[in-house]
């Protein structure tokens, strides 16, 4: 059955994939960027729309748009997001509330738009592309970290309160990202990939088309899970650091961390 989609973020990377995968599973997709110019994907099923999650004028906008056109939203994926990496003491208040301007309370601006017309229409999906970093905190990550963190809490928080509602909530974590909009960036730091080739052998990045095709499975699955954790490094991790007494796992971050 053919679902009307709004997804943000889409003028490249997981965005961009997202919204190729699911038009071509005979979606309709409205793919949001801040330049609708910017979005490669073309189709009849995939409609460019301006959105910057920061601004509620162009939210509110949006969603009118959507309901006016099509009169209803299936399924909203928040993916729009950025992350800023470095020492955590070096950033200031302003970049701080930046990124959770973005990363959490757009969320939260689209989410309160949409809810009126999945509650009437009695059924929805709301995922959120959250991240490992919103799962453990890691060094150099920490404003980066934080907002996801906020938006993993949003996301479970909802989930029970929409539940009756026949609205839910899946809360996305991806581990690293192969991603050609990412190539050629660098980290300040060297990572533990670098550190340990072993963990660059057994733990592999996952891709775009690999998110994006859990993701469609997701807004087919009629009772979909409140987290999803995507990528071998993210579950292992995950994993680890849920099993292992907190003393040791602190240890292992603190040699990983400082091992030159």
């Amino acid at each position: 059955m053919r679902k009307t989609i709004l997804i943000t973020g889409c003028s490249s990377g997981l965005g961009e994939k997202l919204a190729e995968v699911l038009s071509s599973r005979g979606h309709k997709v409205y793919a949001g960027a801040r330049n609708p110019e910017d979005i490669k994907i073309r189709g009849k099923l995939v409609r460019p729309v301006k959105l910057d999650i920061t601004k509620e004028s162009q939210c509110e906008d949006t969603v009118s748009y959507i309901i006016e056109k099509e009169g209803k939203i299936d399924v909203l994926i928040n993916n729009a997001g950025y992350s800023i990496v470095g020492p955590t003491s070096d950033f200031t208040p302003q970049d701080y509330l930046n990124i959770l301007d973005t990363n959490t309370v757009g969320v939260f601006r689209l989410v309160r738009l949409a809810l009126p017309q999945m509650k009437k229409q009695k059924s929805g999906k709301i995922i959120n592309i959250t991240s490992l970093n919103g799962l453990i905190s890691l060094p150099n990550f920490g404003l980066y970290s934080s907002s996801k963190f906020a938006l993993e809490a949003l996301g479970q928080a909802l989930r029970y309160e929409l539940a009756k509602d026949n609205i839910s909530v899946t809360n996305v974590a991806p581990g690293a990202i192969l991603s050609k909009s990412l190539k050629g960036k660098s980290l300040p730091h060297r990572s533990a990939r670098e550190k340990f080739f072993l963990l660059k052998a057994l733990l592999p990045m996952i891709t775009e088309e690999e998110m994006a095709r859990k993701i469609n499975s997701i807004i087919d699955n009629p009772h979909p899970p409140a987290r999803v954790i995507l990528g071998r490094d993210a579950n292992i991790t995950y994993f680890l650091q849920k099993l292992l007494p907190f003393w040791v796992w602190d240890k292992l971050l603190l040699f990983a961390w400082n091992k030159k």
